[in-house]
This record gives C-alpha cells, structure tokens and sequence, in this order.
C-alpha cells in the first residue's frame, strides 16, 4: 500500500484526505476480518474457498 507522502499532500482538499484515511482503515478492518474467518473455518474445504473468494475481490477492491 502506497504511504501518503508531503508531496500527496501539497494541493489535496482536507475533506478527500480525510476520505482516503477512512477508506484505508475500512480496507485495513476487512483483510483483518478475511483472515480471521480464513483462521477460523471449520474445515479445509471452507478455507480454501475462502482464499479463493478472497483472491477474486482483490482486483476490485482496488
């Protein structure tokens, strides 16, 4: 993930600041919960399909 540098800063409105720190910390929240109910599936099976539907959203989410 890119760190937000002074250079980022120079010109950028304080609202969409704010909006892109928000956004990093609900993308931050959801890996978190994807690796938890990766941890915690009951079986092989459920774990993999949970990586495999992990690996499918991982373009969109970007």
């Amino acid at each position: 993930m890119r760190h937000i540098t002074e250079k980022t800063l120079r010109g950028m409105n304080p609202v969409n600041f704010t909006a892109k720190l928000r956004a990093r910390r609900v993308e931050a929240r959801n890996r978190k919960a994807v690796a938890r109910a990766i941890d915690m599936a009951s079986t092989p099976a459920m774990r993999h399909e949970l990586i495999a539907i992990a690996q499918s959203q991982v373009t969109s989410l970007r």
